[in-house]
């Protein structure tokens, strides 16, 4: 689903020329025939576009069918990359993918210059003493808070987990930096369909005309036909919003059922999302939006009355199961969907982008995504 009405805080801190590189048109001498063809624009299709380059595997097409790429969640959200955030609510297996994306990170923005921008963060998060499990983190009392966030109020009764070594990202310079490097990309493309002969897809039928890819990834956050009846699916939308610099500091990302926010390197604070399952409309609601900057202001008193400077909505792509899903698609051997990460695309892009790359060249599934399968496949051992 395309992006709904927004200006995203994100959109404010690109350069010219990532704003080019997000808006490429269709190139003239498109490859009708690429090693590989992704299909979706996202951060996981422009991860796994760039992966597959990176490791060598020939000529790489992308094609996104809006006019600009990341036109969804993947420029909304809120740029976090915290596996170690979810060691309570997922799968081991889950958390180690993460942890792998995370490392990935970092060594792709080295390589790549610094291109990607991510930088380091540590969160603090607070909720009532009894819910934070001992041995898992290192908790605070309300005291040590204070210490290390001077503007940070803990409610009574509640503490804090400290998890450090996290990092995070403008997802619409992380998404330029991919797109410079994921082969021949061309927007306002869409996918019409696919032609299969002897078990492989032979054919992608598209608005700009055919491909004949070696390899299809389809990356389009929900499966498209005609494989949309595989899985229960649907799009949930979610509402986030920035503040405005103000007379605190805060240093430390704040989660919990308090309320929080990410607070940015160049001032402000970044808050959300909600989830408004069952909202499909396109607009922007601020009686939605506006009660986590009340909730922020909970944690950060100071925060009280703080200017609100940016309010927007996507809609992400949510799988039954809440877990992604990186699986080759029924039927053929040369076609793969990556879909389905809800709030985690950016955490998992890069890992996402990795395991497909090795999959196509070496035709066994990576160990690390045998538990993203699509409902009724089973990966190879």
């Amino acid at each position: 689903m395309d992006s709904v009405q927004r200006v995203t805080i994100w959109d404010e801190q690109v350069t010219t020329g990532e704003r080019a590189a997000l808006a490429p048109g269709r190139p003239e001498g498109l490859d009708r025939s690429p090693d590989v063809l992704v299909i979706g624009g996202g951060v996981i299709g422009l991860a796994a576009a760039a992966m597959c380059r990176r490791a060598g595997l020939g000529r790489i097409v992308l094609l996104e069918q809006s006019p600009r790429l990341v036109p969804g969640a993947s420029s909304g959200n809120g740029g976090a990359i915290a596996p170690d955030m979810h060691v309570l609510t997922d799968p081991a297996e889950f958390v180690a993918f993460g942890r792998r994306s995370r490392d990935l990170y970092r060594e792709l923005d080295a390589e790549w210059g610094g291109a990607i921008g991510a930088w380091a963060t540590r969160w603090l998060d607070i909720r009532p003493a009894e819910q934070i499990p001992a041995g898992v983190w290192r908790r605070l009392d309300a005291d040590e808070v204070r210490e290390l966030e001077p503007d940070v109020r803990v409610p009574d009764g509640a503490a804090a987990a400290l998890v450090e070594g996290q990092l995070a990202v403008n997802p619409q310079r992380l998404a330029a930096a991919l797109a410079r490097r994921a082969g021949q990309v061309a927007t306002g493309v869409g996918l019409l369909g696919v032609s299969e002969q002897g078990g492989r897809v032979c054919t992608v039928h598209t608005t700009a005309g055919d491909f004949s890819p070696g390899a299809l990834v389809v990356a389009t956050g929900l499966l498209p036909r005609p494989w949309h009846r595989l899985v229960p699916q649907r799009w949930i939308k979610g509402h986030m919003l920035a503040v405005a610099r103000g007379p605190w500091r805060l240093r430390s990302v704040l989660a919990g059922p308090f309320g929080g926010g990410t607070p940015l390197p160049w001032g402000g604070v970044v808050c959300g999302g909600t989830f408004d399952d069952g909202d499909t409309t396109r607009d922007v609601r601020p009686e939605v939006a506006d009660p986590m900057a009340a909730a922020l202001a909970t944690l950060v008193p100071a925060a009280a009355g703080a200017r609100i400077a940016h309010r927007w909505c996507c809609f992400r792509p949510y799988v039954e199961g809440r877990q992604p899903v990186i699986d080759r698609l029924p039927g053929v051997d040369n076609a793969w969907f990556a879909g389905g990460h809800f709030t985690t695309g950016i955490m998992m892009a890069p890992a996402t982008g990795a395991a497909l790359a090795e999959w196509i060249a070496t035709g066994a599934a990576p160990a690390d995504v045998r538990t993203f399968t699509l409902p009724g496949q089973r990966n190879p051992a």
